[in-house]
């Protein structure tokens, strides 16, 4: 195994907090500001857009470590997804509630007793943890988040 990121309170906290900073960016900004704020390439609401998506593969990685044996975790490319879904007119609080839904569900999950050190393999990195994968997820939307926070403080 890699060397692992490890699940804890911390990680969960800061996979609630992170979906309901994204939740108060997205309810207190128009939609047109978060089209024409950037960040590189995408736009804020891309960015929203992209931590949805992600949220939801890596929550489906943690259902599927902790209810099979062993899954097969295929990788996936963040900047193809994201060239599919561009051209969709994507709501940005829906987005919202996605990823609040996708952090939430492995909150829910990772409670259970042993379900962080289930394992999957995935393409790239070998053998992983369901607590790895949420504790990823955690870091990586947190990366983006102060992004978005610094282009939409709260007011």
């Amino acid at each position: 195994m890699a060397d692992l990121l490890m699940y804890d309170e911390d990680v969960a906290f800061s996979l609630a907090d992170h979906a309901a900073t994204v939740s108060a960016i997205v309810r207190r900004t128009p939609d047109e500001l978060l089209r024409a704020t950037h960040f590189g390439e995408w736009s804020a609401k891309e960015v929203v857009g992209h931590l949805a998506d992600g949220a939801e593969i890596f929550a489906e990685r943690v259902r599927r470590c902790i209810e099979e044996a062993d899954p097969e975790l295929a990788a996936f490319d963040p900047d193809e997804l994201a060239r599919e879904r561009h051209n969709q007119e994507r709501d940005a609080m829906e987005l919202s509630r996605r990823l609040q839904a996708a952090h939430g569900s492995m909150i829910q999950l990772l409670q259970r007793p042993g379900a962080a050190a289930r394992t999957g393999r995935h393409d790239e990195l070998g053998t992983v943890t369901a607590g790895h994968l949420a504790a990823y997820q955690a870091r990586h939307a947190g990366v983006h988040i102060a992004e978005l926070q610094r282009a939409f403080p709260p007011s």
